[in-house]
C-alpha cells in the first residue's frame, strides 16, 4: 500500500468520524429539545394560526425592543416543529403540523420583520428558528432551507461573552443543519476559546461576570453563560468538538467559586441580576434554578470536575432541605461586591468604583434603577425576601444605601456609569470580610463599612455631606413585611432578622400598603396592578449633612449566641470595629489603631485590614488595597512589622494574607 492510498484513507476514517460526531450532536440536541413536555400548546397554536401562517393575537407592528411581540412567531413556529418530530402523540408527523409550520415559516420569510435592537435580529430570531430547521433538516424545502440559512447567516460570529456564545452556537447549528463540519468545529472552537477570563468584559479572574461596559452580571448574562457553557459541555463530550478540559474545569470554578456564592438557597442575589430585576419573575424563587441545571451538566460529563462540590451545590439549588449549607465569605475584587453566608444567614454589599460600572439601563428596562450599586445591600434568612417587590420599591431608598430623597427619581439615567472615587474594596480571610466604599454621587459623599462576620452585619458610615437642599437617608432594609414588627429595648425584630441602632444612631421605620405596577420600571411591561406591604427602615440625616454618621448592626434575630462586636472608630480618616478575635480596620488615610486582640496596628499607606487569631499562638493578617494601585504596603500589628507585595494586573485589590506568631503582638 504506497503513501497516497494510506493518506487517502486516513482522510476517509477522519471524515467518516467527523460525519458520525455531526450525527451525534445532532441526536443529543434533539433528544434534549424533544424530551420537553408539551402541555397543549402546539395544538392550541394550530388551532388558531390564520391561514396566512400569522396569529391573530399578536401585534406583529408593536415596534418594542425587549419583549417583542413578532420574536414569538418563530418561536411558535418552533414549538409546531418540535411537536411535529416528538415520537408519542398525536401530532408526530402530523401533515397539519407540517403545513402550519410551513405557513408560519413563509409568513415571515415574505416579510422578513427587522426590530431596533440588534440582539433580536443576530441572536434571538436566528435562536428561536434554528431548532424547528434542525429537526426538520431532512423534511425541507429547498426554500425552507434557503431562507432558514440566510436567517442564521445574520449571526456573525463577533462581541463578547454571552452575546458572543449565542452567536457562535448559532453558527454551529447552521452548520448541522446545511452539513458544514468546518462551520460547527470553527464555532465551537470559538465558544470554548471564549470560555475564558479576561480583563474587560466577560468572565473575571475572581470568577464573577461582567457585561455592558462593566456591569455585574453574575445573574444576568452570566446566568445564561453557565447554563449553556455547561450544557455544550455535555452536549459535546466524548466528540471531536468537545470543549478542552481546562475550559470544564473553569464553567465548574465558575459556579463553584464564583455564581453559587452569590445564591442563598433558590434565590439569586438580585444585586448580580442587572437590569433583568425589572423583568417580572426576575427577582422570584423558581422551583428549578439555573445553577441546579448548569451543575446537573457538568455532572453528566463522564469526568465530571469537583464532582462532590457540584452534587452538594445542585442539591442546594434544588431546594433539598438537607443539602449542606454554604459557609464562608467573598470579595469579588473584579466586581466591587462582597458576600456572606452561614446557615440562615446571608449578606451582600454592591459597589461601583472609576473600575466598575454602577448598573444597566436599556431603553425601557430598569427605569428607576439609578442606586442599585449605591452600596446596595441583600439581607435573607430564608430566601424570597425581595421576591417580586421591586414595582412596589421606593427606588430611593434601597437596602443600604445613603441617598437624597428628592421629589421624585428620574427614569432612565444614568446608564453603564463608573464612579468617580477609587478607594472601594474589599478583604476577606474566606470567613468573614469587610467591604467599604468612598460614595460620591452628584456631589453626596460618605465613607460607607461593612463589616460581615459571625456577629452579623456592621454597617458604619462617616463624612456623610451634602450641598442640595434635600433630605439623606441611609437605609438599613426595604422588604416585604411579614409577621409582626417587635422591639425590644432598641432593637427591632423583623422578618427573622434583628436590628440594632448603635452609637446614637435612631431608626425610622414604616409599614405600608403599596400598589403599583411593571410598568413603572419597565415601560414595554404590564400595567397590571401588583400589591403588597412593605417594611422600610431608615436613618435619617437631615438637609444639608455635614460630617453625618450613622451605626447598625444586623443579625438573625434567634441568634443569642453571636459574638459581640465593637466600634473602634468611624471617622472620614479610620473606621475599624472588632469581636473577641476579629478586627476590621479600613485607612482611608496612613495612620494607626489601638485594638483590644492585636495591639496597635498601624498602616503606613490607605489600605484594608482583617485580623484575625484562631489560636492563642498564631494570628492572620489580610489585607487588601482597594484603589489597585499600590505595589506594597507597610503594616505593623503589635511589634510585628510587615512589607506585604501585594497582587498586581487583573489581580489587583484581592486580598493577601500573612500568618504572623502570637508572642510578636503587643497586648
Amino acid at each position: 500500500m504506497n503513501s497516497r492510498t494510506i493518506l487517502f484513507l486516513l482522510l476517509l476514517a477522519a471524515g467518516t468520524a467527523q460525519a458520525g460526531d455531526m450525527e451525534t450532536v445532532r441526536e443529543r440536541l434533539q433528544k434534549e429539545w424533544l424530551t420537553a413536555e408539551d402541555k397543549g400548546e402546539a395544538a392550541e397554536l394550530l388551532r388558531r394560526q390564520s391561514s396566512d401562517g400569522s396569529w391573530p393575537d399578536l401585534d406583529y407592528n408593536d415596534p418594542a425592543t425587549t419583549k417583542w411581540p413578532s420574536l414569538q412567531h418563530v418561536e411558535r413556529a418552533t414549538t409546531l416543529a418540535l411537536a411535529w418530530a416528538r415520537p408519542g402523540t398525536d401530532l408526530h408527523r402530523n401533515p397539519e403540523v407540517r403545513a402550519a409550520v410551513g405557513r408560519a415559516w413563509e409568513f415571515w420569510f415574505a416579510r422578513d420583520p427587522k426590530n431596533e435592537n440588534w440582539w433580536h435580529n443576530e441572536i434571538g430570531v436566528p435562536r428561536a428558528l434554528a431548532p424547528g430547521l434542525l429537526v426538520l433538516r431532512e423534511e425541507l424545502t429547498e426554500r425552507e432551507k434557503e431562507q432558514g440559512l440566510r436567517i442564521l447567516s445574520r449571526a456573525e460570529i463577533k462581541a463578547e461573552s454571552q452575546n458572543l456564545v449565542w452567536l457562535a452556537e448559532i453558527n454551529a447549528l447552521r452548520g448541522l443543519i446545511s452539513g458544514d463540519a468546518e462551520l460547527v468545529q470553527r464555532a465551537y472552537g470559538r465558544i470554548a476559546q471564549e470560555i475564558r477570563t479576561v480583563p474587560s468584559e466577560g468572565l473575571q479572574v475572581d470568577m464573577s461576570l461582567l457585561q455592558h461596559r462593566g456591569c455585574l452580571y453574575s445573574h444576568g448574562y452570566g446566568a445564561s453563560f453557565a447554563v449553556d457553557g455547561t450544557r455544550l459541555a455535555r452536549l459535546l463530550d466524548g466528540t471531536r468538538f468537545a470543549l478542552p478540559r481546562e475550559k470544564v474545569d473553569l464553567l465548574a470554578s465558575y459556579l463553584l467559586d464564583g455564581s453559587q456564592w452569590m445564591m442563598f438557597g433558590r434565590s439569586a442575589d438580585f444585586g448580580a441580576r442587572g437590569r433583568e430585576i425589572a423583568r417580572p419573575g426576575g427577582g422570584g424563587v423558581p422551583k428549578k434554578t439555573y445553577l441546579s441545571v448548569a451543575a446537573e451538566n457538568l455532572l453528566a460529563l463522564q469526568q465530571p470536575p469537583r464532582a462532590a462540590e457540584l452534587g452538594e451545590l445542585e442539591r442546594r439549588a434544588s431546594g433539598e432541605p438537607s443539602a449542606p449549607a454554604l459557609v464562608g465569605a467573598r470579595h469579588f475584587w473584579r466586581s466591587d461586591f462582597t458576600v456572606f453566608q452561614r446557615p440562615g444567614f446571608y449578606a451582600s454589599v454592591r459597589m461601583f468604583s472609576d473600575r466598575i460600572a454602577n448598573t444597566d439601563f436599556n431603553g425601557p428596562e430598569n427605569l428607576l434603577g439609578h442606586h442599585l450599586a449605591d452600596g446596595v445591600t441583600t439581607l435573607m434568612t430564608h430566601g424570597g425576601e425581595y421576591a417580586g417587590i421591586f414595582p412596589l420599591w421606593d427606588w430611593q431608598k434601597l437596602p443600604g444605601i445613603t441617598a437624597r430623597q428628592s421629589p421624585q427619581l428620574k427614569p432612565g439615567a444614568p446608564r453603564r456609569d463608573k464612579g468617580s472615587r477609587d478607594f472601594v474594596g474589599g478583604v476577606s480571610d474566606g470567613q468573614a470580610a469587610l467591604s467599604v466604599f468612598d460614595f460620591e454621587r452628584d456631589g453626596l459623599t460618605a465613607k460607607k463599612f461593612w463589616f460581615l462576620s459571625d456577629a452579623g452585619l456592621l454597617a458604619l458610615g462617616a463624612g456623610i455631606s451634602d450641598d442640595a437642599d434635600t433630605e439623606v437617608v441611609t437605609t438599613v432594609n426595604q422588604t416585604w413585611h411579614r409577621g409582626e414588627v417587635e422591639r425590644k429595648g432598641d432593637v427591632l425584630r423583623h422578618n427573622s432578622l434583628a436590628y440594632t441602632p448603635l452609637a446614637g444612631s435612631k431608626f425610622i421605620r414604616a409599614v405600608e400598603a403599596r400598589s403599583g405596577s411593571w410598568k413603572t420600571i419597565h415601560a414595554q411591561e404590564s400595567e397590571s396592578p401588583v400589591s403588597g406591604d412593605v417594611f422600610t427602615l431608615w436613618i435619617e440625616h437631615g438637609k444639608n449633612p455635614r460630617d453625618a454618621t450613622y451605626a447598625y448592626l444586623v443579625r438573625p434575630a434567634g441568634e443569642a449566641s453571636a459574638p459581640p462586636v465593637t466600634i473602634l472608630a468611624n471617622t472620614p480618616q479610620l473606621q475599624a470595629a472588632e469581636t473577641e478575635d476579629l478586627a476590621a480596620i479600613a485607612f482611608h488615610a496612613p495612620g494607626e489603631i489601638k485594638t483590644r486582640a492585636f495591639g496597635l496596628v498601624a498602616a503606613a499607606q490607605p489600605c484594608l485590614v482583617l485580623l484575625r487569631r484562631p489560636g492563642l499562638r498564631e494570628a492572620e493578617v489580610s489585607a487588601s488595597d482597594p484603589t489597585t494601585k499600590l505595589e506594597r504596603l507597610e503594616l505593623s500589628v503589635g511589634r510585628h512589622r510587615l512589607d506585604l507585595e501585594l497582587p498586581r494586573g487583573d489581580r489587583a485589590g484581592a486580598t493577601v494574607t500573612r500568618k504572623i506568631a502570637a508572642p510578636d503582638i503587643a497586648r
